[in-house]
């Protein structure tokens, strides 16, 4: 059947008479809907298998994580350390291969007087990036704090011995903890 008016192929549904590109509309999203949900299932596929972390399924990219991660900072310089640590805990669970994410929380966990899971959060930093010297510096503090001087003084030498052109206020700061152990 043609419209009268507009000369567009025509369709009865009911008692309702639908141009043709509502019913197109209709069933491009159709489409779509099934696009999404096989895209959706071979994500979630990935990350059974580690393949893909929960930023990618939710679809949300770095600089939003960061975004997100400023607020958790701003908490933890105003002293609302639970706040913080929930923010970074759900960042964590969101990207688990952000190293600055792992440092946050193990600064976090060394203010609430957990230096265990905060030496644990430091050493998942340095295992998802081990050339940054910032890591191994954070978990050399809280080392040294426990008395553990012989793994704070490895940390440090690897820092300084592993440090970039831009990374003199690092090295300055483990030579003074070094200068502190020694």
């Amino acid at each position: 059947m043609t419209c009268q008016s507009t000369g567009q192929s025509t369709h009865w549904l009911g008692k309702t008479h639908l141009p043709c590109y509502v019913l197109l509309v209709a069933t491009d999203e159709a489409i779509a809907g099934d696009q999404m949900r096989s895209r959706m299932e071979a994500l979630a596929e990935r990350w059974s298998k580690g393949q893909a972390s929960l930023k990618e399924i939710v679809g949300l990219d770095s600089e939003e994580l960061y975004a997100i991660s400023s607020q958790g900072y701003t908490f933890f310089l105003q002293g609302k350390i639970k706040p913080a640590r929930v923010i970074f805990e759900g960042l964590l669970a969101l990207d688990p291969r952000n190293s600055y994410f792992y440092r946050a929380l193990g600064v976090i966990y060394w203010r609430e007087k957990e230096p265990e899971k905060a030496l644990q959060q430091f050493g998942y930093a340095i295992r998802v990036c081990p050339h940054e010297i910032v890591s191994y510096i954070g978990r050399a503090e809280v080392l040294v704090s426990g008395g553990r001087f012989q793994e704070a003084k490895k940390d440090l030498d690897f820092a300084i011995a592993n440090a970039g052109a831009t990374d003199v206020a690092l090295v300055r700061k483990a030579r003074a903890i070094l200068a502190m152990i020694v």
